[in-house]
């Protein structure tokens, strides 16, 4: 049970969290993070509270951070995705009786099922991307962010942001030209 968690891309066992490592990690990193949780939740304290959620989950697992900024910027999305999910559930408290969708007349359901298929498929596509790729990519097209934000987010010039996202729709244009029949 006491065993520490070990968070990041390699077995580098020598990145112990101390109180001054966790202090200095906290200090360099919650502006950054701060500004990315506002973004995903439009709300600066309730941003707050996910930022202390993340951290105090770190501190109390005694998480070993290899790759410490995709942790901690994989942490805060996750986090967010919770509150919007809870914030949803409380807002829309219906009988369960009740149906809440309305369907569309006009939508082919076999259409509708294809399209579910196919963006399942094009994630799973976008998951085999390297990890900072990934990253960058899911930043750019998922969240919305400019190539200027995410270079700062990710502390990487803006060149290199162009070049983890152009290399990242050729693989992906790659992989759905050989998948072919299943985009159809």
């Amino acid at each position: 049970m006491g065993d520490k968690i070990t968070a990041g891309l390699t077995s580098d066992a020598d990145h112990h969290l101390d109180e001054k490592a966790f202090e200095d990690l906290y200090r360099r990193v919650y502006p950054t993070l701060k500004k990315y949780a506002v973004y995903l939740v439009k709300n600066p304290e309730e941003a707050q509270l996910i930022l202390n959620d993340v951290f105090i989950t770190v501190w109390k697992n005694k998480v070993q951070l290899v790759n410490e900024k995709a942790y901690l910027f994989r942490a805060v999305k996750n986090a967010a995705i919770n509150y919007h999910k809870l914030s949803k559930r409380n807002f829309l408290r219906f009988d369960e009786e009740q149906d809440l969708e309305i369907p569309d007349k006009n939508v082919d359901p076999a259409l509708n099922y294809q399209n579910k298929d196919q963006n399942r498929l094009l994630y799973t596509l976008i998951d085999q991307l390297p990890e900072r790729r990934r990253l960058v990519f899911y930043l750019y097209r998922i969240d919305g962010f400019s190539y200027k934000e995410i270079a700062a987010l990710l502390d990487i010039s803006v060149r290199t942001v162009e070049d983890h996202l152009a290399k990242g729709f050729l693989f992906l244009q790659e992989r759905v030209i050989r998948r072919s029949e299943e985009f159809r």
